[in-house]
């Protein structure tokens, strides 16, 4: 079974995008929506669980003790990725460990503003020297994985791109990553600021050197 997890807090896109993944994936699968908000979303076949903990990173391990398949995809429900590239990515689990949703391999790529783009490649750039990262997109949010994988790693979530210390600490397994489109945000609003720059570059420091 695939389980799809999808942190979400009053996203007013999220019923679409449940029908549609339900619509394109063919496979055995379930959807599970974790939520730190009162939000409770009209949307029949899927689990949704309220988070006890604060943190995107808490949400998706959260999830993960309620998932009941084998392998296991993580993305956004605001909109920007796309489920139609759901089977592309899963097409590669059975020859990798993690397989990564990517804006900027050959094929792939995002519409989100230009000055997001900006600041999404200096940070880029960033986390792949400072954890010597060697994917081109570790900042996607967009993933699949090997349950068995995700329980060896020991997952300490420090901050909100959980998907960033899954690479990190996966350096030993094997890892690919596959063209995405990367759509605007259908709803919500983006955090481009001095406050989430500080707080990412913080993230970083952290899982390299273990500040606090």
């Amino acid at each position: 079974m695939i389980s799809i997890l999808i942190p979400v807090k009053d996203e007013p896109y999220i019923k679409i995008l449940v029908k549609k993944i339900h619509n394109i994936l063919k496979l055995k699968h379930e959807i599970i929506l974790i939520d730190k908000s009162n939000f409770t979303p009209n949307v029949s076949r899927v689990r949704l669980i309220k988070q006890e903990s604060d943190g995107l990173g808490n949400a998706i391990l959260e999830g993960l003790r309620y998932a009941k398949g084998e392998t296991i995809v993580v993305m956004d429900g605001d909109g920007s990725h796309r489920p139609e590239d759901i089977p592309r990515l899963l097409k590669n689990i059975d020859y990798f460990d993690v397989v990564i949703g990517s804006r900027f391999v050959k094929g792939g790529k995002t519409r989100d503003p230009q000055h997001r783009q900006v600041i999404s490649l200096i940070f880029r750039k960033f986390a792949s020297i400072i954890l010597n990262l060697k994917i081109k997109d570790s900042m996607s949010g967009f993933a699949v994985f090997r349950r068995d994988i995700i329980n060896k790693l020991q997952l300490k979530p420090i901050g909100y791109k959980i998907i960033m210390e899954i690479l990190f600490k996966s350096k030993n397994y094997k890892i690919c990553e596959v063209p995405i489109i990367f759509e605007r945000r259908k709803s919500g609003k983006g955090k481009t600021n001095i406050k989430e720059a500080l707080r990412t570059l913080k993230y970083i420091f952290t899982l390299r050197y273990g500040l606090k």
